[in-house]
């Protein structure tokens, strides 16, 4: 009987993989190549056409490529670097002793090294997508969720416990002590750097005379803000699409297999 709902489990899970989590990355990949992209300048007039005509609060699922920017760009907290955006991860480091029993019988302690993460933060100053070629701007709120976000990985370093003063950031912040020692903290953080490339598929809008894009009231459609081109997003979803069919026939086997001999 267990063998039965186990397999059972794994053909559920293996259908889900093989058909709909493979459709849904392969209607992300046809919405891409079937989009035109449009510049900032030319959603920019359509959008306030449609606002003169009556047409308040129209929206259009619009394909954009241009450069990363920020009004008043943020600075993220450990490199100090000026970015369009950022995300923040730190990790506290510690030693965790355990006492374990060797193959002769005599009683040991070894140490594990251990990380948890305990903070993490983001900016929240809107992206601007710059036009190369005129410099005209649309703003995307990242407030928003259901996004797809590519960043970049910039930072990530460990700091031993009595090197973490050099950082600002620290000068009040307290944390607990875990495991035998802490160690220190290691400190991650992800960009879109400013005027880097930008692609960005969603929904534009006007407000209050600027054109934001944010995510589609229609959750079928995807809301990508990536620092990846269209060539390397599409071929990623590919191969996504190719792995899930394979991970899902071979859950399927394996659910045929649980519930026959097991």
């Amino acid at each position: 009987m267990e063998g039965l709902i186990i397999g059972a489990i794994l053909l559920v899970a293996g259908a889900y993989c093989g058909i709909f989590l493979r459709k849904g990355i392969l209607n992300k990949n046809r919405k891409m190549q079937y989009m035109e992209t449009t510049t900032v300048g030319e959603l920019t007039k359509l959008l306030n056409e449609y606002a003169a005509a009556g047409l308040e609060g129209y929206r259009e699922y619009v394909e954009l490529k241009g450069l990363a920017g920020a009004e008043t760009p943020p600075e993220t907290p450990y490199s100090k670097q000026k970015v369009a955006y950022y995300e923040t991860e730190l990790y506290q480091v510690y030693e965790e002793r355990e006492t374990y029993t060797d193959d002769k019988g005599n009683r040991r302690q070894r140490v594990h090294r251990h990380e948890e993460k305990i903070s993490s933060q983001k900016s929240y100053v809107p992206i601007l997508l710059k036009d190369p070629q005129t410099g005209e701007t649309a703003s995307i709120e990242l407030t928003e969720g259901g996004m797809q976000l590519d960043t970049i990985k910039n930072f990530d370093k460990f700091e031993p416990l009595n090197m973490m003063e050099q950082y600002s950031f620290f000068s009040n912040f307290t944390f607990r002590p875990m495991g035998a020692r802490t160690l220190g903290f290691r400190m991650v953080e992800r960009i879109i750097p400013l005027e880097h490339r930008l692609y960005v598929l969603g929904e534009a809008y006007l407000e209050n005379g600027r054109v934001y894009v944010g995510k589609p009231l229609d959750s079928k459609k995807p809301f990508i803000v990536s620092v990846k081109g269209e060539a390397e997003l599409l071929q990623e979803n590919k191969f996504a699409a190719n792995l899930a069919l394979v991970g899902g026939i071979l859950l399927v086997v394996i659910g045929v297999c649980v519930m026959l001999f097991v």
